[in-house]
Protein backbone atom coordinates (compact mmCIF):
# COMPACT_ATOMS: atom_id res chain seq x y z
CA UNK A 1 0.00 0.00 0.00
CA UNK A 2 2.85 2.42 0.85
CA UNK A 3 4.40 1.78 -2.58
CA UNK A 4 1.14 2.68 -4.34
CA UNK A 5 0.75 5.91 -2.35
CA UNK A 6 4.39 6.82 -2.98
CA UNK A 7 3.97 6.14 -6.73
CA UNK A 8 0.84 8.31 -6.81
CA UNK A 9 2.62 11.18 -5.02
CA UNK A 10 5.59 10.99 -7.38
CA UNK A 11 3.24 10.90 -10.39
CA UNK A 12 1.28 13.88 -9.07
CA UNK A 13 4.50 15.84 -8.48
CA UNK A 14 5.65 15.15 -12.05
CA UNK A 15 2.26 16.21 -13.46
CA UNK A 16 2.30 19.45 -11.46
CA UNK A 17 5.85 20.21 -12.58
CA UNK A 18 4.91 19.66 -16.21
CA UNK A 19 1.83 21.86 -15.90
CA UNK A 20 3.89 24.67 -14.35
CA UNK A 21 6.53 24.66 -17.10
CA UNK A 22 6.38 27.56 -19.51
CA UNK A 23 8.71 28.47 -22.31
CA UNK A 24 10.20 31.98 -22.32
CA UNK A 25 10.69 32.20 -26.07
CA UNK A 26 8.25 33.39 -28.68
CA UNK A 27 5.84 30.57 -29.23
CA UNK A 28 3.65 30.35 -32.29
CA UNK A 29 0.69 31.11 -30.01
CA UNK A 30 2.30 34.40 -28.85
CA UNK A 31 2.96 35.37 -32.45
CA UNK A 32 -0.68 34.74 -33.30
CA UNK A 33 -1.78 36.89 -30.34
CA UNK A 34 0.47 39.76 -31.49
CA UNK A 35 -0.95 39.51 -35.01
CA UNK A 36 -4.49 39.51 -33.59
CA UNK A 37 -3.76 42.73 -31.67
CA UNK A 38 -2.45 44.31 -34.87
CA UNK A 39 -5.63 43.23 -36.69
CA UNK A 40 -7.85 44.63 -33.91
CA UNK A 41 -6.40 48.10 -34.49
CA UNK A 42 -8.46 49.72 -37.24
CA UNK A 43 -6.97 51.85 -40.01
CA UNK A 44 -8.43 55.00 -38.42
CA UNK A 45 -7.01 54.06 -35.03
CA UNK A 46 -3.62 53.38 -36.64
CA UNK A 47 -3.75 56.85 -38.21
CA UNK A 48 -4.40 58.44 -34.80
CA UNK A 49 -1.59 56.38 -33.27
CA UNK A 50 0.83 57.61 -35.93
CA UNK A 51 -0.21 61.22 -35.26
CA UNK A 52 0.21 60.93 -31.50
CA UNK A 53 3.59 59.21 -31.82
CA UNK A 54 4.85 61.81 -34.31
CA UNK A 55 3.75 64.71 -32.10
CA UNK A 56 5.17 63.26 -28.87
CA UNK A 57 8.48 62.44 -30.56
CA UNK A 58 8.68 65.96 -31.98
CA UNK A 59 7.94 67.50 -28.56
CA UNK A 60 10.57 65.26 -26.95
CA UNK A 61 13.13 66.33 -29.56
CA UNK A 62 12.39 70.00 -28.81
CA UNK A 63 13.37 69.54 -25.17
CA UNK A 64 13.36 66.80 -22.55
CA UNK A 65 14.67 66.02 -19.10
CA UNK A 66 16.77 63.03 -20.09
CA UNK A 67 16.46 59.67 -21.75
CA UNK A 68 16.51 57.28 -18.78
CA UNK A 69 12.72 56.90 -19.04
CA UNK A 70 9.59 58.24 -20.66
CA UNK A 71 6.18 58.26 -19.00
CA UNK A 72 3.10 58.81 -21.16
CA UNK A 73 -0.33 60.08 -20.14
CA UNK A 74 -2.39 57.47 -21.97
CA UNK A 75 -5.72 59.10 -21.13
CA UNK A 76 -4.93 62.03 -23.45
CA UNK A 77 -4.90 59.83 -26.54
CA UNK A 78 -8.48 60.21 -27.75
CA UNK A 79 -9.97 57.51 -29.94
CA UNK A 80 -7.52 54.75 -29.04
CA UNK A 81 -8.25 51.37 -27.50
CA UNK A 82 -6.10 50.00 -24.69
CA UNK A 83 -4.26 47.78 -27.20
CA UNK A 84 -3.49 50.78 -29.42
CA UNK A 85 -2.18 52.77 -26.44
CA UNK A 86 0.14 49.89 -25.54
CA UNK A 87 1.41 49.91 -29.13
CA UNK A 88 2.08 53.67 -28.85
CA UNK A 89 4.27 52.98 -25.81
CA UNK A 90 6.22 50.40 -27.83
CA UNK A 91 6.72 52.87 -30.67
CA UNK A 92 8.33 55.38 -28.31
CA UNK A 93 11.09 52.97 -27.25
CA UNK A 94 13.45 54.46 -29.85
CA UNK A 95 13.55 57.57 -27.61
CA UNK A 96 14.22 55.54 -24.45
CA UNK A 97 14.23 51.81 -23.76
CA UNK A 98 12.15 52.50 -20.63
CA UNK A 99 8.68 53.70 -21.62
CA UNK A 100 5.81 53.52 -19.13
CA UNK A 101 2.23 54.54 -18.64
CA UNK A 102 2.29 57.58 -16.35
CA UNK A 103 -0.29 55.91 -14.09
CA UNK A 104 2.16 53.06 -13.46
CA UNK A 105 5.09 55.28 -12.40
CA UNK A 106 3.64 58.55 -11.11
CA UNK A 107 4.42 57.58 -7.50
CA UNK A 108 7.90 56.22 -8.25
CA UNK A 109 10.39 58.46 -6.44
CA UNK A 110 13.21 57.20 -8.66
CA UNK A 111 11.45 58.80 -11.65
CA UNK A 112 9.68 61.86 -10.23
CA UNK A 113 10.42 64.19 -7.35
CA UNK A 114 7.35 65.32 -5.41
CA UNK A 115 7.01 68.41 -3.23
CA UNK A 116 5.90 68.25 0.42
CA UNK A 117 2.26 67.99 -0.68
CA UNK A 118 2.95 65.08 -3.04
CA UNK A 119 2.68 67.10 -6.27
CA UNK A 120 5.29 66.35 -8.89
CA UNK A 121 7.89 69.07 -9.30
CA UNK A 122 10.32 67.42 -11.72
CA UNK A 123 11.31 64.24 -13.49
CA UNK A 124 14.61 62.57 -12.69
CA UNK A 125 16.51 62.04 -15.98
CA UNK A 126 13.32 61.49 -17.96
CA UNK A 127 10.23 63.10 -19.43
CA UNK A 128 6.46 62.98 -19.18
CA UNK A 129 4.78 63.13 -22.59
CA UNK A 130 1.18 63.72 -23.63
CA UNK A 131 -0.94 65.25 -26.38
CA UNK A 132 -3.74 67.81 -26.41
CA UNK A 133 -5.98 67.44 -29.46
CA UNK A 134 -7.65 70.69 -30.47
CA UNK A 135 -9.15 69.55 -33.78
CA UNK A 136 -8.99 66.23 -35.61
CA UNK A 137 -10.17 65.05 -39.00
CA UNK A 138 -8.97 62.24 -41.22
CA UNK A 139 -6.54 64.50 -43.06
CA UNK A 140 -5.86 67.47 -40.73
CA UNK A 141 -5.32 68.07 -37.07
CA UNK A 142 -4.36 70.85 -34.72
CA UNK A 143 -2.55 69.25 -31.82
CA UNK A 144 -0.14 70.17 -29.05
CA UNK A 145 2.56 67.82 -27.86
CA UNK A 146 3.88 68.22 -24.33
CA UNK A 147 7.28 67.24 -23.02
CA UNK A 148 7.28 67.94 -19.28
CA UNK A 149 10.33 67.47 -17.10
CA UNK A 150 9.63 69.91 -14.28
CA UNK A 151 7.52 72.80 -13.11
CA UNK A 152 10.12 75.07 -14.66
CA UNK A 153 10.89 72.74 -17.52
CA UNK A 154 8.40 71.91 -20.24
CA UNK A 155 7.73 72.59 -23.89
CA UNK A 156 4.33 72.81 -25.58
CA UNK A 157 4.81 72.81 -29.36
CA UNK A 158 1.54 73.24 -31.24
CA UNK A 159 1.32 71.69 -34.70
CA UNK A 160 -0.86 71.84 -37.75
CA UNK A 161 -0.69 68.23 -38.91
CA UNK A 162 -1.59 67.17 -42.44
CA UNK A 163 -1.92 63.56 -43.57
CA UNK A 164 -0.17 63.16 -46.95
CA UNK A 165 1.19 60.09 -48.71
CA UNK A 166 0.42 57.83 -45.75
CA UNK A 167 2.23 59.98 -43.15
CA UNK A 168 1.52 62.90 -40.88
CA UNK A 169 3.48 66.02 -41.73
CA UNK A 170 3.89 68.43 -38.83
CA UNK A 171 4.13 72.18 -39.17
CA UNK A 172 5.02 74.03 -35.99
CA UNK A 173 2.55 76.90 -35.53
CA UNK A 174 3.43 78.01 -31.99
CA UNK A 175 5.65 77.13 -29.06
CA UNK A 176 5.17 77.66 -25.36
CA UNK A 177 8.10 77.07 -23.01
CA UNK A 178 8.08 76.81 -19.26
Amino acid sequence: MKKIIFALLVSAAIVFLLIGCDSQGNTPNEKIQTEEIQQEISAEERKRMDLYVAVMKAAFQEENGGKAFIAVKLDTMEGLSHEAKVEVLKELTDLSPNVYSFEDVKNDNTKFEPDDDGRLIRSIDGALLWVEVEEYSKSKSTITGVSWFGNLGAVFPKYEATFKNGKWQLELISMAIS
